[in-house]
């Protein structure tokens, strides 16, 4: 691993604010609307939300910051990092560090915005263990940003991994939990990788894990889902660039 480069890449990542503001915006927003609205005043439910939305801020992410390799094909960069001491297996490495990197901030606003405006209280520890699962559950993703980011054009990056991200959160029970889903739903949601990841996330959590075991997980007796996944759809994370 480069040091150097990775330092240089993580500013220039950085630096892309539409990238950074979509994978923190977003999560933080749906945090509040579900958690604050539809779960009503079930602090299991607002658990359940906070953690699946920090792991979704850190896959958007993840995913997102892959497509600076489709940019960088385009532009022909890569070829002349081969004229570097750089090597390919370094250069990928380097790529899904960052995207590790870039996801922290995801799983901090998220997680500050649900203590602070949802109430969510947890003990230090859960609150340390849920944020390392939440962070790391993300590390499939970041790999998964590379090879979109290596097949896909740069034209069309921005609407692959917007088309992944949404369907593996919305399959894979970070949306809804997977009980509440058709017995269908539910043998695909296990298939997905971030059905899994999301286990592991809330696992840390005393009360999280629970909710996905009850079927009342809002005033109405039902989770409202199939409004606002739909809502969330219309957002697609912004093209990088190399500014």
């Amino acid at each position: 691993m480069n040091v150097t480069y990775m330092r240089l890449e993580a500013v220039r990542l950085f630096r892309n604010k539409r990238v950074v503001i979509f994978s923190t915006l977003m999560p933080a927003l749906l945090v509040l609307i579900i958690g604050g609205v539809s779960v009503g005043g079930d602090a299991d439910a607002k658990k359940y939300v906070m953690v699946s939305m920090a792991l979704f801020g850190a896959m958007t992410a993840a995913i997102s910051s892959g497509g600076t390799i489709a940019v960088e094909r385009g532009l022909g960069w890569n070829r002349t990092l081969r004229l570097t001491p750089l090597s390919p297996a370094a250069y990928v490495l380097n790529k899904v560090l960052l995207a590790l990197l870039v996801g922290v901030l995801p799983v901090l606003i998220t997680f500050v915005v649900g203590a602070v405006g949802l109430h969510v209280r947890l003990s230090p520890a859960e609150w340390v263990l849920c944020f390392i699962g939440a962070w790391l559950a993300s590390l499939p993703f970041a790999a998964l940003g590379v090879v979109i980011g290596y097949l896909a054009k740069p034209d069309s990056v921005q609407q692959v991994s917007a088309l992944i991200n949404l369907t593996l959160a919305a399959f894979g029970g970070l949306w809804v939990p997977v009980n509440l889903m058709p017995d269908t739903l539910q043998y695909i949601a296990k298939l997905t990788p971030s059905y899994w990841t999301g286990q592991v996330a809330r696992s840390r959590s005393s009360t999280a894990t629970s909710t996905a075991r009850r079927s009342r997980c809002s005033p109405a007796g039902r989770w409202p889902w199939p409004s606002w996944p739909c809502a969330a759809s219309a957002w697609t994370p912004p093209a990088p660039d190399l500014d």
